[in-house]
């Protein structure tokens, strides 16, 4: 009888330790905060033409930013780090970036901010600024900016 009164505690203190550890688990899953990355990509988007056939359009500079963490984050500003702590901003964005703000939910969909390429080499040709010192950035509405995990995919 024992061994049966010992085997059952050792259950219950196993699946109460369990409880409190899953719980926890789950408590602090909800309670983090927002988790942003941001990633910096060339893009070139093509255009499929009536005839079957496809043409290439623009060359763009994309910023992508996700939200994997337990809140929502507002985006309220992006741009370009330039050396000399100057920054390019871009007031008139393409028509398909993202507006702003924008709020990033937690495992939602990313935003997506672009700049168009020639941009980026008319400032490299007429200002010398090299493109692995052209950082792009994101602004979050507490203040806080986000680096792009790369410079300007350029060259």
């Amino acid at each position: 009888m024992d061994i049966w009164v010992a085997l059952g505690l050792a259950g219950t203190f196993v699946g109460v330790v369990l409880a409190i550890y899953y719980g926890r688990r789950g408590i602090k899953a909800a309670d983090l905060g927002p988790e942003i990355t941001v990633r910096v990509i060339n893009m070139i988007p093509t255009y499929e033409q009536p005839d079957g056939s496809s043409t290439l359009g623009d060359h763009f500079v994309g910023v992508t930013a996700a939200n994997t963490g337990g809140r929502p984050a507002t985006v309220t500003g992006w741009g370009v780090k330039l050396p000399g702590n100057r920054r390019m901003v871009l007031t008139k964005p393409v028509h398909w970036s993202t507006s702003l703000p924008h709020q990033l939910t937690p495992g939602g969909a990313p935003a997506h901010f672009v700049v168009q390429a020639d941009e980026l080499r008319h400032l490299e040709r007429t200002q010398g600024i090299p493109y692995k010192a052209m950082r792009p950035y994101i602004t979050l509405a507490d203040g806080t900016e986000i680096l792009g995990d790369q410079s300007v995919p350029l060259a």
